[in-house]
């Protein structure tokens, strides 16, 4: 590829405008260059509009780096969310966009104090048309062709001919993943990635809801409860937590079954339940405490009264039983189902439901300072279509914040 001097005058494009694409392009008009922000759907930023139930989880109440999964480099995870602390990405929505955030103190995350999608998404679009960004809608990227001989600049052809190509100086793909593709997302970003030069891991459905066949929890759709969960592989503990699960009409959802999906999903981990959020160890302190009760009192203190009598069936125990009565045999079946309860997982709801998705663009191919392709000069990738996955709780939104960024402001420079 022959180099040529860079034509200034030419835009920024980037591609995909959710959350990270909104960003991308409010920090490249920033920096003072022409950017054009391009939407293959009808709609901006419809993932932000249905997140949090409608109310969007703009961030997690505090960093935690845990919290995030690559097959990649930790130490490059680092780096980019040194880049932009939360701290500050907190002070830009409140103060730059306006947006006020407050704290659900019951699950440690941050909202708009409207509780409207809308109000974060509305910000972001006005906040990139006044810095000067044109805004393109049903404007799906065809053709991707970067600087060549007899051609200086990037060539973006449009599907159809309802738009005619577009020149650009630098391009970033903000295009996303595969989760929800009726917004959108539907895989073609990592399409061009890969006529670029790029690799893809394997994507996957990642925090996403669990199948299973068992008809006495399938019978018990609608209750929520606490739970302690843990994944394991080889006989090894990859992940574990306490959040609440939700039993549905097909498996089991909720903060704590999305948090474990994706070694589920992606390593074919065993997923174990400890309900009422307690461990076998913890049951079995409670037990030791209540030993004059009678079983069917002790569990249902603890547990909503179907699932105690579900799980109390399933150990083969009644519960007119008295604690201080039972053979060691009957308290290791019950604790066993009470507190390392293996759930029969065969399989998940998939990519129409998934909050995100795995795999992607490794972070090894590209520049961990700036987002730039190592493949492609010119080209920089940010936010869900890279491999890195966070938590349920606004992790996946503070990545699509700083990656955005970052890729904006280092394809904006004037050098």
């Amino acid at each position: 590829m022959v180099s040529e001097p860079r034509a200034l005058d030419r835009p920024v494009v980037v591609i995909g405008a959710g959350a990270a694409g909104l960003v991308a392009a409010a920090s490249a008009a920033a920096q003072g260059r022409p950017t054009i922000l391009l939407e293959g759907s009808a709609k901006i930023g419809t993932k932000i509009l249905i997140s949090g139930g409608g109310r969007c989880n703009v961030l997690p109440g505090e960093f935690d780096e845990s919290a995030f999964f690559t097959q990649g480099s930790r130490n490059v995870l680092r780096r980019l969310f040194r880049t932009w602390p939360h701290a500050e990405i907190r002070r830009w929505f409140e103060d730059e966009l306006g947006v006020a955030l407050k704290l659900e103190e019951e699950s440690g995350k941050l909202f708009p104090r409207s509780d409207k999608a809308r109000t974060v998404r509305d910000a972001l679009v006005e906040h990139c048309r006044s810095l000067g960004v044109q805004i393109e809608t049903s404007w799906r990227v065809a053709g991707l062709r970067p600087p060549q001989e007899g051609q200086p600049a990037w060539l973006i052809e449009a599907e159809g001919e309802a738009h005619p190509p577009l020149q650009a100086d630098r391009v970033i793909l903000a295009t996303g993943g595969q989760s929800v593709p009726k917004t959108g997302s539907d895989g073609h970003g990592y399409k061009m990635a890969r006529d670029l030069g790029h690799t893809t891991l394997p994507v996957y459905p990642a925090l996403v809801p669990l199948k299973h066949a068992e008809a006495d929890l399938l019978a018990l759709s609608g209750v929520t409860v606490p739970v302690h969960w843990s994944t394991w592989k080889d006989g090894k503990r990859l992940e574990q937590g306490v959040r609440s699960a939700l039993l549905t009409h097909q498996g089991m959802s909720g903060p704590a079954i999305l948090d474990a999906s994706h070694s589920v999903v992606r390593d074919g981990a065993e997923l174990r339940l400890g309900w009422g959020g307690h461990d076998r160890e913890a049951w079995s302190a409670l037990l030791r405490d209540t030993a004059a009760r009678t079983l069917g009192s002790f569990v249902q203190e603890h547990l909503p009264r179907r699932l105690a009598q579900t799980l109390l069936a399933r150990a083969q125990l009644h519960e007119d039983q008295v604690l201080a009565q039972f053979t060691r045999e009957a308290r290791d079946r019950l604790l066993s189902v009470l507190g390392d309860f293996p759930l029969p997982v065969t399989g998940n709801r998939g990519f129409a439901v998934a909050e995100v998705t795995g795999g992607g663009i490794p972070l090894a191919e590209v520049q961990p300072s700036t987002l730039e392709s190592r493949k492609q000069p010119g080209l920089f990738l940010c936010g869900e279509i890279l491999d890195c996955i966070g938590r349920i709780g606004g992790h996946n939104f503070l990545w699509a914040w700083v990656t955005g960024r970052l890729a904006g402001t280092q394809a904006a420079r004037q050098d």
